[in-house]
């Protein structure tokens, strides 16, 4: 006996099952050379699941679903950590989301719910596998529809100081409800470092002058913006 209610074998194949699925999940994501590999997958199962035997072990059967909410959350700044930002873009959301899963089966696999963590197992790999040519499919035509047709601006706006994080936000917040679309933006500090120039290229179904001109004028309005220039850039579908 091990604890009052687990014998050797019994928490052999529990921690086993959690490896086993883990595993599984973690090659599918090695294959396919993401942040998170084999192993993160493997010990994150086995982790959740030696937390929720911890209750069963000290004969506290009762705090199994506590412990197992404490995981959830402990995971949650583990994916936090493989989220990499770029510009406005965020990647790593599915490899967070599926280090989010492998505690899941971790879990249930700990709580000796062997046929739900197998499933669970199932589902995540069908989710990153046979889901993935119909996201990128989708991911295709969207931006091909978006693309057709799409008007682009161009703006450059020159800050005081350092302050150019808030006259970024600031143009978020303009552009919130808005046609226009916030394509990419970049700030570049100037040489003697006491400006800052702000770049953004700004997209629409259609041109709309009056928009961007409506934006522009209330930037103008900031005393920390001492410059702003904007321009419509050729549009790509035209010959």
């Amino acid at each position: 006996m091990v604890g009052p209610h687990f014998t050797w074998p019994e928490l052999i194949i529990r921690l086993g099952s959690a490896l086993v699925f883990g595993t599984a999940i973690g090659a599918e994501r090695q294959w396919r050379q993401r942040t998170a590999g084999l192993r993160t997958y493997a010990l994150v199962s086995i982790g959740a699941a030696l937390f929720v035997l911890l209750a069963p072990l000290s004969g506290a059967r009762e705090e199994a679903t506590r412990v197992a909410a404490q995981v959830i959350s402990g995971v949650g700044f583990l994916g936090a950590g493989v989220l990499m930002r770029t510009g406005l873009s965020v990647h790593g959301l599915n490899t967070a989301s599926t280090i989010w899963c492998s505690a899941a089966v971790g879990v249930l696999a700990g709580s000796g719910f062997f046929a739900a963590a197998l499933l669970g197992t199932v589902f995540v790999l069908i989710i990153n596998i046979f889901l993935r040519p119909l996201a990128d499919w989708i991911g295709r035509h969207s931006k091909k529809e978006s693309s057709e047709h799409a008007f682009q601006y161009s703006i450059q706006l020159l800050c005081r100081g350092r302050q150019e994080s808030r006259v970024r936000t600031l143009l978020i917040q303009l552009l919130t409800g808005s046609p226009l679309l916030l394509q990419e933006v970049e700030s570049v500090v100037g040489q003697d470092e006491k400006n800052t120039v702000i770049k953004a290229i700004l997209s629409a179904v259609e041109r709309n002058d009056a928009q961007i001109e409506q934006i522009t004028s209330r930037l103008t309005l900031e005393r920390d913006v001492v410059g702003i220039s904007w321009h419509a850039l050729p549009s790509a579908s035209t010959e």
